[in-house]
C-alpha cells in the first residue's frame, strides 16, 4: 500500500511543538489508515535530524509510502485542519 508517512519532528522544550502535539493527534484520528503518522525527538535523535536537515522546530515531513522520497516539508506548528490537508494531498 502506498500510505504517505507524515513525520512530526519536534523537540520537548519547544512550545510550538507542544501546541501542535494535540492538534496532530486529532488529525491522526481523523485521517485513520490514510496516512502513517509518527514523531521524532530531535534532542533523542539528532542523527536523523541532522539527516533530514531540520533547521526549525517543529518540522512536519510528507514522505512517499513505496519510494520514501520527501514530497513536501512545512516549518513551524500546524493546527489540525492544515495537518489534514497536507497529508490528503499526498494520499
Amino acid at each position: 500500500a502506498n500510505t504517505p508517512l507524515l513525520l512530526d519532528v519536534y523537540a520537548t522544550w519547544c512550545g510550538p511543538c507542544k501546541l501542535m502535539a494535540p492538534q496532530l493527534d486529532e488529525a491522526a484520528a481523523f485521517l485513520g489508515d490514510k496516512v502513517r503518522v509518527a514523531k521524532l525527538d530531535s534532542d533523542q535523535h539528532p542523527d536523523w535530524a541532522g539527516k533530514l536537515r531540520v533547521q526549525g522546530l517543529p518540522t512536519v515531513i510528507v514522505f512517499d509510502g513505496q519510494s520514501g522520497k520527501e514530497l513536501e516539508r512545512v516549518e513551524g506548528a500546524l493546527m489540525k485542519d492544515q495537518l489534514i490537508q497536507l497529508a490528503e494531498k499526498h494520499s
